[in-house]
């Protein structure tokens, strides 16, 4: 119990108890709550230097943690822009120079995404420096990969382009060379068997039975059928525009047609066959083959084959969807 005080009153001439205001209370206390405040700071900062808490020390692990597996995405990611270079040297250097493309320059192929607030958001963390050169990383990678894609998907559609186009080369006779019996005219200037004039012969005529399959010397589109029996012209007739190159070809003179008008057709599908219709006189093919409107000499694009070859191709030729080049 503490201790009062007092004090002489020579008014009242009587001994009176003092008794202690808030100011003064306040006064007395403060050095001790100082010292307090002192001792608890100095107590949090020490434990806290020096002493983890199990928060702490959890938080500690798991950006332990994540600090070392982001290294190790970072290392894998330098493997995988080294490949994604490898294709990109590839793509540049053997696909393109064979199908004779521009290669894409190596600053478009390593450029990064636009933008200088774009990784802002991932500073002011311990790990900040590594998340964003990962990000960087992963970016890069993600527009190399997107413009190989659309370098493939380009290759693809030239390459599928080059597939049509031999398909639609007219490379092989249109009459089997077993039912051939000869080649009765070739292309050129000769003496017309009926006018008895000299005229160009736009094409060839190929001599066999009335009744001899025609075969399609290459894929395309069934552009012009004329039915025509009399003693003029081509009689009857197939024209085929193959699709590239402002190629056509030209069968005459047919006995029966087995197409109709705007059919598309492959290599080796039988369109007619051999007859003597139009201005002829004698069973025969004559067939053409025209370039941008012009004729040109059909023995240019035929192929040499032996009979067992030209039977492999007609055969070939019946599988749905199979490309016999």
């Amino acid at each position: 119990m503490a201790l009062k005080k007092y004090r002489f009153n020579p008014n009242t001439l009587k001994y009176e108890e003092i008794k202690s205001g808030f100011k003064q209370v306040l006064a007395k206390l403060t050095p001790y709550v100082i010292s307090l405040v002192i001792f608890a700071a100095a107590f949090t900062y020490i434990y806290d230097k020096y002493f983890d808490t199990p928060e702490k020390q959890r938080l500690k692990t798991e950006n332990e943690f994540l600090s070392t597996n982001l290294s190790q995405i970072k290392h894998r990611l330098d493997d995988f822009d080294a490949q994604m270079n490898k294709l990109a040297q590839q793509d540049n250097e053997l696909y393109r120079v064979i199908y004779q493309m521009d290669s894409i320059p190596s600053k478009v192929r390593n450029s990064g995404y636009g933008g200088t607030n774009r990784y802002t958001k991932l500073k002011g963390h311990q790990s900040s420096g590594l998340v964003m050169d990962v990000a960087q990383r992963l970016d890069k990678l993600d527009k190399k990969l997107n413009i190989q894609k659309s370098s493939y998907y380009e290759l693809s559609e030239v390459l599928k382009n080059s597939e049509n186009r031999l398909n639609a080369l007219p490379i092989i006779q249109p009459i089997h060379n077993k039912e051939l019996t000869r080649i009765g005219s070739y292309y050129g200037m000769r003496l017309h068997p009926i006018l008895r004039i000299y005229r160009m012969h736009d094409g060839i005529d190929l001599t066999a039975p009335t009744g001899t399959p025609v075969y399609a010397a290459g894929d395309g589109k069934v552009i012009r059928v004329d039915h025509n029996r009399s003693r003029r012209g081509y009689g009857n007739l197939v024209v085929i525009d193959h699709g590239y190159d402002g190629l056509e070809t030209r069968y005459a003179h047919l006995n029966t047609i087995d197409v109709k008008k705007g059919q598309r057709v492959e290599r080796g599908q039988q369109l007619g066959a051999v007859g003597n219709t139009g201005m002829s006189t004698a069973p025969h093919l004559h067939y053409e083959i025209r370039k941008n409107g012009g004729s040109i000499n059909p023995l240019y694009y035929i192929l040499d084959v032996t009979p067992d070859q030209y039977d492999e191709l007609i055969s070939i030729s019946q599988i749905p969807g199979k490309s016999f080049d």
